[in-house]
């Protein structure tokens, strides 16, 4: 199936738009980055572990540690960790770093953030709950902090890579709301400008990595369409997880070329088992997983540059379990299967994908394309990406199955697994001894045990097929001739990396 190409009507839609928010000079040392949003309150680093955070986030923002898209962990603000005990862990920190507004980052600020989130105001924050079970801080000198556990925690220097340090007497001084809007951190940009549709900023003095540009400037058009165009006219030289395959000879005549950014998520179609009954049957879901060619969406929709999942997690993750092979397509083994679990006739239910996703149309209609053969009708509904966040914590589900990814920021392979088992507030895949295993592995304090029941548990979610495991995420960015370097992990940019052509 090929993907569909816009239509003229968008395309000078897109000229329009591009032409309404870039206006003015471009002086050769600044970098013009276009997205389809930017996040509520990114500047307040405690407010988010979304992966959309990190294009503006690492640009103001450092974080104690780093995950690189290989699923490596790298010393970012904090350069050693050490285990000294079960529950116990010292961090030593870089020196010589300093916040924009000159102040020096110590063990002192990083205590400053965790004690924070152990407050009223705090508990509300999403990286708090990603950082429940740190008990206590406590400094030892100026670039030693140690850390206490509530229980023992094998991956507390993965879930480092999620808290970003903010100014300490700042965040005080401003309060959440007022500093998300000033904000002040150890990276290498800084903020001096924001409206609805965009964000300007220019090099930190103080920073330890120094930014390869003057200024970036990021501007929010939500249609693909337009993102394409405006790199396509040289309005902009960077557009975020914009390109689809079917774009990249089109952007290589022009002089550029596409980023293949390996995201750690799984693209999947999750089956609600709470508001539709056939899905409570694993031989429906089973059948559903080998009636799709997922080897021909991976060839086609997304140009051969990932590879199918057969379980919730990506290759680089911790607990990844490289002996499961993704279920066979078998149309016939799919019709059995439905015909074993009272299906002889097919059944048919409504899918919710988001809107702004670059190639989920294309694919959620090749999928129900294949389901059609084996007697099921699938129809895709399209609502707005906010619309599947409140689903997600609320249950308000109006269709029998969703695209959400299996999404691991810190690169763990049970962390999507909190929301998709019964542990979630509102779930929508619950089985019971599923979630047992689930939550097992989650309690268990010794690593290498942790790794094997991890294991189990991936194999036991393709067994099962808790959802429709489709691919390892991959985002294509389109990257102007200008461009010399764009390091980025995911997301992250290396803006101290970024080069452009003078």
């Amino acid at each position: 199936m090929k993907p569909k190409r816009k239509g003229r009507s968008a395309y000078q839609f897109a000229l329009w738009a591009v032409s309404f928010l870039l206006t003015g000079s471009v002086e050769a040392s600044s970098l013009r980055i276009t997205t389809a949003s930017i996040p509520d309150a990114w500047g307040n680093p405690f407010a988010s572990t979304s992966n959309t955070r990190y294009p503006l986030q690492s640009a103001v923002f450092d974080p104690l540690t780093h995950i690189n898209a290989d699923g490596v962990l790298e010393p970012w603000l904090a350069t050693a960790w050490t285990r000294t005990g079960p529950t116990e862990w010292r961090l030593t920190l870089r020196a010589n770093v300093r916040f924009s507004n000159g102040a020096t980052l110590d063990a002192r600020a990083v205590a400053a953030a965790f004690e924070y989130l152990k407050s009223a105001a705090g508990l509300r924050e999403p990286i708090s709950r990603e950082l429940v079970d740190v008990s206590s801080t406590r400094v030892i000198d100026a670039l030693t902090l140690d850390i206490t556990t509530r229980v023992p925690d094998p991956l507390l220097p993965y879930r480092l890579s999620l808290l970003a340090v903010p100014e300490p007497d700042a965040w005080k001084a401003l309060g959440r709301d007022e500093f998300a809007r000033r904000p002040i951190g150890t990276g290498p940009l800084v903020l001096e400008t924001i409206t609805a549709n965009r964000v300007d900023l220019k090099r930190s003095a103080t920073s330890w990595r120094k930014a390869g540009v003057d200024n970036v400037s990021q501007l929010i058009l939500p249609e693909p369409a337009a993102r394409r165009a405006a790199l396509s006219t040289g309005a902009v030289e960077v557009a975020l997880s914009t390109m689809a395959p079917v774009d990249f000879e089109s952007l290589e005549a022009e002089g550029g070329r596409v980023l293949i950014d390996r995201v750690p998520a799984v693209v999947a179609m999750a089956f609600n088992t709470q508001n539709f009954a056939p899905f409570k049957d694993a031989r429906v879901r089973r059948a559903l997983t080998h009636a799709v060619n997922r080897q021909v969406l991976v060839d086609t929709i997304m140009g051969g540059k990932t590879r199918v999942a057969g379980q919730p997690a990506g290759r680089a993750w911790f607990g990844y379990n490289a002996a499961v092979t993704p279920l066979a397509y078998d149309p016939e083994l799919a019709r059995r299967l439905l015909t074993e679990a009272g299906y002889k006739d097919g059944l048919s239910f409504d899918l919710e994908i988001p809107t702004g996703a670059v190639s989920y149309p294309d694919v959620f209609q090749a999928i129900a394309a294949d389901l059609a053969k084996v007697g099921v009708r699938m129809n895709v509904l399209t609502i707005p990406q906010q619309k599947i966040y409140e689903n997600i914590q609320t249950g308000g589900w109006r269709g029998q199955a969703a695209a959400i990814p299996f999404s691991s920021p810190m690169f763990d392979a049970l962390y999507p697994l909190r929301q998709y088992s019964c542990l979630w507030h509102t779930p929508w895949f619950c089985d019971q001894a599923f979630t047992d295993d689930v939550s097992a592995a989650l309690a268990e304090g010794d690593t290498a045990r942790r790794t094997e029941l991890t294991r189990n548990v991936m194999a036991r979610a393709h067994d099962i097929a808790q959802a429709l495991f489709l691919y390892e995420t991959v985002s294509f960015t389109g990257l102007s001739a200008r461009v010399v370097d764009f390091p980025m992990d995911f997301g992250f940019i290396r803006y101290e990396g970024v080069k452009l052509k003078q």
